[in-house]
């Protein structure tokens, strides 16, 4: 691609649903960023920000491996704003670094960053759009408490931290609340993609003709028989919205009749293949299906492509160019891989992996 991406921001506070929105941007095709974890990334070991994070907070912040307790980080920082500037100064700028180098790379239309202090790290400024996505604030602190096992004075306490709701949509271009349920908050953020009408790919064709495309609402009823194939239970729609919401998921058309699902999840220049419907692990079908993935993964500039053994024969990984998930390459970080395989319940020799996407 030629012409320079738009650059989208998202802010909002926290639990307002800004990833939700970032997630349903990524399944049509765009680029997305997570600030917070791009933050993260900068504290690994021999990370730029990582000896200046222990030298204004102490040596003993690290766990027995090396790398920093974020947990007892972020406890230091909400309890004490002169804490919370200190580390900000250390970590935006190396943020907003990395993000004007990842859109200058970028090889579809719309990149999209999501930074709950998007104004306050000038960010903003960088952007040609902004969103903020909003929620009343007893719904968020229920969000806290339900979903991150926070006790209700600790979310009251980082709702409060926080600069108002108000503020950040008045700054604004568009505005997405997310009160309602999952559909209001993808069709609120699909008329958003369609005013900043970006160029982003329609589709990918498989070597045997399947045509894949994002799954769209217009496709639930078709893809019904193919989720009855693995759910017991049947899916409503108010699960694909929210399954939309949580991760990728390509449909793959033969005459128009969905004939492959694909669930993947990238994160930071690494990616996660969750399922491939209906095909096991031995079907040579699953193998043109995974080329299609390797391609969208490197649209998303992924350095890696993981899969976890079960869901394909050793064989077959090894012929489509997948080594085993325990060898880590230089230019990844192993930490970095190791935290993304955990947070989806997977350890290194548990995947086989593809590098060369």
């Amino acid at each position: 691609m030629n012409a320079r991406p738009i650059l989208l921001g998202i802010t909002g506070n926290i639990a307002s649903g800004k990833s939700a929105v970032r997630q349903y941007l990524e399944n049509e095709g765009a680029l997305t960023i997570d600030a917070d974890l791009l933050a993260q990334s900068t504290y690994f070991p021999g990370g730029p920000a990582y000896q200046p994070i222990l030298d204004t907070f102490g040596d003993d912040l690290c766990f027995g491996d090396g790398q920093i307790n974020r947990s007892r980080l972020g406890r230091i920082v909400f309890a004490d704003p002169a804490a919370m500037q200190k580390l900000e100064a250390i970590i935006h700028p190396l943020v907003t670094e990395q993000i004007l180098a990842i859109t200058a790379r970028a090889e579809v239309g719309l990149v999209v960053v999501e930074a709950i202090k998007l104004f306050e790290a000038g960010i903003h400024e960088k952007c040609d759009a902004v969103w903020t996505v909003a929620a009343d604030e007893n719904v968020r602190k229920e969000r806290l408490i339900n979903t991150r096992g926070l006790t209700e004075d600790d979310a009251m306490r980082r709702i409060r931290s926080q600069s108002p709701e108000e503020e950040k949509i008045r700054r604004s271009d568009y505005v997405i609340y997310t009160d309602k349920d999952f559909r209001s908050t993808y069709e609120q953020t699909m008329q958003g993609l369609a005013m900043l009408n970006p160029d982003l790919p329609e589709e990918v064709v498989s070597f045997t003709g399947e045509v894949f495309r994002p799954l769209r609402p217009m496709d639930f009823d078709n893809s019904t028989a193919l989720f009855s194939r693995v759910f017991s239970r049947e899916r409503t729609e108010d699960d694909l919205f929210r399954s939309l919401s949580r991760q990728t998921i390509l449909a793959g058309f033969n005459e128009n009749e969905i004939t492959t699902l694909a669930f993947w999840k990238a994160e930071l220049f690494l990616s996660l293949i969750h399922n491939i419907i209906p095909y096991g692990p031995k079907s040579e079908e699953a193998k043109h299906t995974l080329e299609v993935l390797a391609i969208v993964a490197h649209a998303h500039l992924c350095e890696a492509l993981y899969i976890s053994r079960e869901l394909i024969h050793p064989a077959a990984a090894k012929a489509l160019g997948y080594m085993p998930g325990d060898y880590f390459p230089p230019e990844l970080n192993p930490f970095a891989v190791t935290n993304f395989l955990r947070k989806y319940g997977l350890m290194p020799e548990e995947v086989f992996v593809k590098h060369d996407l």
